[in-house]
């Protein structure tokens, strides 16, 4: 049994504007300005995030992870025919080392990218969206892919998230790439799947400049 699981919303959003006919031009605007966009050579504001996993049902061979920045007071139409307005936004990588068998650490920051005028119509400020992690079992196209998010908010308030899992898609078998985002209230999950969970818990922390 399967429960599906909705998309992380932002990317979402961005799919559904961008679809259709004018996808191709979308895509090329919107990869022509993320190439201007500038990253800070001396970022001062680190969080360090921290994974931990309980109950796991075996080893995570291949943990990834991504920030996502957007600055939320600027907009631009990629398309004038489909007319709407796109926000400019970036996604970065960021690694997590291992601390042992449980748990992992990465360092992100908030001021990772550079506020300027981008567009031409003032300057843009950058604000992070969303830390967003994703973890395979051995990093086959065949595993499943447990994804956990934190949010900008949390971090900057430094809420601990836990997501639930069910353990019996572990590591996966299915052909196509497939993600599991959980569930933060555990209730959801019917009761005979309440002894087969899993959790993966991020937790931010301010860093050290």
């Amino acid at each position: 049994m399967r429960t599906e699981f909705c998309i992380f919303p932002l990317i979402l959003m961005l799919g559904v504007s961008a679809c259709g006919e004018h996808k191709p031009r979308v895509d090329r605007m919107t990869a022509e300005l993320q190439a201007k966009y500038k990253r800070n050579p001396a970022p001062k504001q680190p969080y360090q995030i921290t994974l931990t996993l309980a109950d796991a049902p075996g080893p995570f061979a291949k943990i990834e992870g991504s920030v996502y920045y957007e600055a939320r007071d600027c907009d631009y139409m990629p398309d004038r025919i489909a007319g709407f307005f796109l926000t400019p936004s970036v996604d970065l990588p960021m690694s997590y080392s291992k601390v042992d068998e449980t748990s992992y650490v990465a360092t992100v920051h908030a001021d990772a990218m550079v506020d300027e005028d981008y567009l031409g119509k003032g300057v843009c400020h950058w604000e992070l969206v969303s830390v967003n992690t994703s973890l395979k079992a051995t990093g086959a196209k065949t595993d499943t892919s447990y994804v956990a998010n934190l949010m900008g908010d949390e971090m900057r308030g430094q809420k601990t998230r836990t997501n639930y899992y069910v353990k019996y898609d572990y590591p996966g078998s299915d052909p196509e790439e497939w993600s599991d985002f959980g569930k933060v209230d555990r209730s959801r999950y019917k009761p005979e799947l309440q002894d087969q969970l899993f959790t993966i818990t991020l937790t931010p922390a301010v860093g050290k400049p």
